[in-house]
């Protein structure tokens, strides 16, 4: 099927002929310019609203002075969180909004079902000059460019207790497993929910998942694997790691000091800094020794990011790309920082003094380095639901230790048998 490209045509030249005449008259010619009022449906995560109707109310006073023949400009802004809008944009993408934000894995799926605009290569380059090759990189799919990059998506970094762990002992897992809290659990982390989570188990014993976007590359079920999932069943059962729910029961587990530290994303900082207070600890993950899975290996987990993609049926193509490249504008994502704290795609916003000096923001960079881009090949079907469900079972004790290894190979299987490899 081919995807629709985004035409941006920009208002036509106005060609005004003289008339001769044989007479000394002049007629007068009288232009006017019919205006329209353009509505656009914003989408974004509950945490992003208060941001993006200030960033949205002030693109649409601009873009209407802008442009002569908009008489206004407004921006429904609504809550719906890159987890779900594309499963709801799938399901009737005609009642889509005109501007919503995904991860980047869920450009396949989105892709395949021609409902977000290709973006042409003059759009390109102007998202480039924001966020450089790296992140510009994440948004294609199959050759072609779909979005515009605002946050980073590293699946996990540390959020600790000061009061239970040092900075130190915050660098190995291992030593944080072992250490007695006095009853309070060592480590929560999202295991039977997020797949995209627990990948950092399956990762760091060297599993690689459809690398560079080939579908033969599927390890998942090496025995390194089976080795690591053993050893974090042993730890659930000796009550060292246990679930998180969602992210308000992750602040609340810290705030209530029910666990000592979390693995979770950077993107709900803020809600953890309130929750520790003084003892606010963040960094990127620890280390961790696994008998027959891993020595001393920097836990790794999935990186992309999260981009604006515009709906393919949208009634208004030219404001929705000037909203989403108004969004991520370096002024903005400076002031998306402020507002809540997330980490900037602009490079050159790294050198600001505030975002600098931010730890979090110094703990998802150096996480950075330990991540692997997430392929998106035919999204949730293909192999998050898979894996899902054999980490789910092992958290729930639905799989036995020498169950393991099956479990795994029959996953493998499915996955390869659904991205058609």
């Amino acid at each position: 099927m081919k995807r629709r490209i985004l035409a941006l045509s920009l208002a036509a030249a106005m060609v005004v002929g003289a008339l001769a005449s044989c007479t000394a008259k002049t007629e007068e010619v009288s232009s006017v310019v019919e205006t329209r009022d353009v509505k656009l449906t914003l989408w974004g995560s509950e945490q992003d609203q208060a941001f993006l109707k200030e960033v949205a109310a002030a693109w649409a006073t601009q873009y209407a002075a802008d442009n002569a023949d908009v008489a206004s400009a407004t921006v429904d802004v609504q809550i719906k969180g890159e987890d779900v809008a594309t499963t709801d944009a799938l399901n009737d993408i005609e009642a889509a909004a005109d501007v919503f934000g995904v991860a980047n894995d869920q450009l396949a799926q989105l892709t395949a079902a021609n409902a977000i605009y290709q973006m042409p290569d003059s759009v390109v380059s102007d998202i480039k000059a924001i966020v450089g090759d790296s992140f510009l990189g994440s948004t294609m799919c199959d050759g072609n460019y779909y979005g515009f990059p605002y946050a980073p998506n590293t699946a996990e970094i540390l959020f600790y207790n000061k009061e239970f762990y040092t900075d130190d002992e915050a660098k190995n897992l291992n030593t944080m497993l072992e250490k007695d809290l006095g009853g309070v659990t060592n480590l929560a982390v999202d295991i039977d929910d997020q797949s995209w989570n627990s990948m950092t188990w399956f990762a760091t014993a060297g599993a690689e998942l459809y690398t560079g976007g080939d579908k033969t590359v599927n390890t998942m079920n090496k025995p390194e694997v089976t080795a690591m999932l053993t050893w974090l069943q042993q730890q659930i059962q000796a009550k060292k790691i246990v679930d998180i729910d969602s992210a308000d029961n992750a602040a609340a587990m810290l705030k209530d000091k029910a666990v000592g530290a979390i693995f979770y994303g950077a993107w709900n900082k803020a809600a953890f800094q309130e929750a520790l207070g003084d003892n606010y600890g963040v960094a990127d993950l620890p280390s961790v020794t696994v008998d027959g899975a891993c020595n001393n290996q920097h836990l790794v987990c999935f990186g992309g990011n999260k981009m604006l993609v515009l709906n393919a049926t949208t009634k208004e193509p030219e404001a929705a790309l000037s909203l989403a490249q108004a969004i991520i504008s370096e002024e903005n994502q400076l002031k998306r920082f402020q507002m809540v704290q997330q980490t900037p795609t602009a490079p050159a916003l790294a050198t600001n003094a505030d975002i600098a000096a931010d730890p979090g923001v110094a703990a998802e960079v150096a996480q950075g380095g330990y991540t692997l881009t997430n392929q998106p090949l035919n999204g949730t079907a293909g192999y998050w639901d898979l894996e899902k469900a054999v980490v789910s079972d092992l958290y729930k004790g639905n799989i036995t230790a020498d169950q393991i290894q099956g479990k795994l190979d029959e996953m493998v299987a499915a996955m390869q048998a659904n991205v058609g490899a």
